[in-house]
């Protein structure tokens, strides 16, 4: 998919494509700050920027990977990412994940408006029938988030991620286009 072409604008986050400019000793900091990466693939394992430029090249000309920085509007400041992953426009269905990097940014309900953006986008303008997103255990903000945003757990795979060498399940959601519940800034985050 085209991803250069993707910019999506709420209230709160503005969502661009995700680009190299964005890579920097500060994003290096996110990665490796075992706090922010707990519940994430990348934790556990120091990265560098050769890594990061690698992860971002598999999303540049890819069909099936959207990645895109998450913008606070009021700072201009790139506080994370969001990403649609794995889209098969045969089956119409596609994963996302998502980091907000900057630990001062959490708990202001970004992450939900940057999760119903690229949702509603994947719906809307791509045409997708359904997302899905992975959830580790302990990870109850983004479980919350998930689920305000209409998604349910679908199964449960067992002890399938180390956290602090401790084995947790991670859990599975799926969230149909009819389940969706958009955003509406009228609505404090929960």
């Amino acid at each position: 998919m085209n991803q250069q072409s993707v910019v999506l604008t709420g209230d709160t986050v503005i969502l661009r494509p995700l680009t190299h400019s964005d890579i920097g000793q500060e994003y290096l900091s996110w990665l490796n700050d075992r706090e922010v990466t707990r519940y994430l693939g990348v934790g556990g394992s120091r990265s560098t920027i050769a890594d990061v430029e690698k992860f971002l090249e598999k999303f540049e000309d890819s069909p099936n990977d959207l990645a895109l920085a998450i913008i606070d509007r009021e700072s201009d400041l790139h506080i994370g990412n969001v990403t649609l992953n794995n889209v098969s426009m045969v089956h119409r269905t596609g994963d996302t994940g998502l980091m907000i990097g900057r630990k001062d940014f959490w708990g202001r309900g970004l992450a939900f408006q940057a999760w119903a953006l690229i949702i509603e986008h994947a719906f809307d303008q791509m045409g997708l029938r359904k997302v899905i997103a992975g959830v580790v255990d302990g990870n109850t903000a983004s479980l919350r988030t998930l689920e305000r945003l209409g998604f349910k757990i679908e199964g449960t795979l067992r002890k399938e991620f180390l956290v602090d060498e401790e084995p947790r399940d991670i859990y599975r959601l799926g969230l149909f286009r009819e389940e969706f519940r958009r955003f509406d800034s009228s609505q404090p985050p929960r």
